[in-house]
């Protein structure tokens, strides 16, 4: 593979979103925010009410046994990261367990909650899947645990193997609407977002991000990522279909002014489910690592608000506790949380 011309990285061929260089969104926007409106954010969020220092969790996983081609198990774990389990198949989602989301887990907002299943009590990890390389999604130090562990397949975006690479055995990248059979019944596609990256000074966007499509037999599962509202929902309803679980974000949306291109709020979360005609919908991103300046539990207040004002019913789109486990039965159609059962 050729090398680019202005830097040390593997250069990709182009696409309607890479030159060459850079990657960039669909719509061409930009989300990547000068030094000094990054600095004004940050001001305005510490003129904001404190976060609790410490947050102990409600919830208990339930971690599946044999599971059926037609069950999932999605466990909430904290911040972005989940776990799906699937008929002989452990995938995580943007996995961290570091106490901060920042370089060397010594820089960066600490974690006010801990993860909802302890790292040593995961079950056997097949499949970790890294939306784009953030901190708070791009966990080195948990990757390398991983690692060690169970080493697993880490799938990424285009342009991401350099930041794993000596870190992790199997790497896999993947460019937007890339298929990689699992097996014969199972398979995860690399979808866009409307986002942008960067881990060190310089090298801005020369990584891609996106969200993650998981098929399970006849299950679909969507896993967002880190994203602004836009057209790529009903872009990939019309290219996939109707997912029957959509993991949508809904947190660290305030201000607007700063956050709008990069991270949806509630309501535009909920709007995104209906975009993607999901049949059910779970929210990740909150709750977890104070990164902007609603409050802590804002995020969920404001998805109610949201649910109710457009007359979707609860059960359609939840928003889980860490820890808490969300069972979906495709052949019912239906979810089970906290003893509720929803169809």
């Amino acid at each position: 593979m050729q090398k680019s011309k202005h830097s040390n990285q593997a250069s990709y061929p182009l696409s309607d979103h890479y030159d060459g260089e850079h990657f960039y969104n669909l719509d061409k926007k930009k989300t990547k925010k000068s030094f000094k409106n990054v600095l004004k954010m940050l001001r305005e969020k510490s003129l904001k009410n404190k976060w609790p220092e410490f947050v102990e969790n409600k919830s208990e996983p339930e971690l599946a046994g044999d599971l059926s081609l037609d069950q999932t198990y999605v466990t909430y774990i904290n911040h972005a990261s989940h776990l799906i389990q699937l008929q002989n198949l452990n995938i995580l989602l943007d996995p961290i367990y570091s106490k901060r989301a920042g370089p060397l887990s010594l820089l960066g907002p600490k974690r006010v909650r801990n993860p909802g299943i302890p790292l040593k009590k995961l079950p056997q990890i097949h499949v970790v899947l890294v939306s784009h390389n953030h901190y708070d999604h791009m966990d080195l130090s948990t990757l390398k645990k991983l690692e060690k562990l169970f080493q697993p397949l880490f799938i990424v975006p285009l342009g991401n193997r350099k930041y794993l690479k000596n870190k992790v055995s199997h790497i896999l990248e993947l460019d937007w609407w890339d298929c990689h059979p699992i097996n014969p019944h199972q398979s995860v596609t690399l979808v866009p977002a409307q986002h942008w990256s960067m881990r060190k000074f310089g090298d801005a966007n020369t990584a891609l991000w996106g969200g993650f499509w998981i098929q399970s037999g006849e299950i679909k599962i969507y896993f967002s990522g880190d994203t602004g509202y836009g057209p790529v929902f009903k872009l990939i309803n019309e290219k996939l279909g109707e997912p029957n679980i959509s993991i949508l974000p809904i947190g660290a949306y305030e201000p607007r002014w700063f956050m709008k291109e990069q991270h949806m709020n509630p309501e535009e979360a909920v709007l995104a489910s209906l975009d993607l005609k999901s049949h059910f919908s779970i929210a990740t991103h909150h709750q977890t690592f104070r990164l902007s300046a609603e409050e802590m539990d804002e995020p969920v207040e404001d998805l109610k608000k949201s649910l109710i004002s457009r007359g979707i019913e609860e059960g359609r789109f939840l928003a889980p506790e860490n820890g808490e486990t969300i069972i979906f039965h495709k052949k019912e159609n239906t979810i089970l949380i906290k003893k509720q059962d929803y169809k």
